[in-house]
C-alpha cells in the first residue's frame, strides 16, 4: 500500500503564489478549501507525516494501528514499520475492510484524520473504487480542535 500512495501522491514541492491560489479551490464536492485543510493537518500532530514519534533504530515496528467495528472489536490491525502516522496504514485497513465486504453496503468510517485522509482520496484518487459507499466522520476532539 505504501508503493500505491506514494505511485499516486507526488513528493511535496515549494509553494508559490499559484499553488495558494489553488490551495484555495475545493476538490470535487467537498465542503472545504484546501487551505483549511492544509491549516488542520498543520494544527494537528497526528496528521504529520514526518514527525516521528517512535525510533526505527532499534524496532522493526514502530506501533499498531487497528481498525474497529462500533462495538468496540478489533477487526483488523496492522504493524507500523516506519516512524510517523502514514496515511497508507489506515489505507491499507479500509482497502482490506471493503475487500470483506458485500459490494453493495457503504461503510460510516470515523478517523482522528479524516478530514486528511478525506482529502488525500479525493486529491489522489485513493480508494477510487470504494470512495462512494464511504462516510467520513471525525472525533469530537479533532472537531473541537478546529
Amino acid at each position: 500500500m505504501e508503493e500505491y500512495v506514494n505511485a499516486l501522491r507526488p513528493a511535496k514541492k515549494l509553494q508559490g503564489d499559484k499553488d495558494r491560489e489553488e490551495e484555495d479551490k475545493k476538490i470535487g464536492n467537498m465542503r472545504v478549501a484546501l487551505s483549511y485543510l492544509a491549516q488542520c493537518g498543520e494544527s494537528f500532530l497526528a496528521a504529520d507525516e514526518k514527525r516521528e514519534k517512535a525510533s526505527t533504530a532499534h524496532y522493526s515496528e514502530t506501533g499498531v494501528m487497528a481498525m474497529l467495528c462500533r462495538h468496540d472489536k478489533v477487526l483488523y490491525t496492522v504493524n507500523m514499520t516506519s516512524a510517523g502516522k502514514k496515511q497508507h496504514y489506515g489505507l491499507a485497513l479500509i482497502n482490506q475492510l471493503f475487500a470483506e465486504v458485500p459490494v453493495h453496503v457503504r461503510i460510516g468510517l470515523m478517523y482522528d484524520i479524516g478530514c486528511q485522509i478525506h482529502c488525500s482520496c479525493k486529491k489522489w484518487g485513493f480508494l477510487e473504487e470504494y470512495r462512494d459507499r464511504i462516510e467520513w466522520a471525525i472525533s469530537v476532539f479533532h472537531a473541537a480542535g478546529h
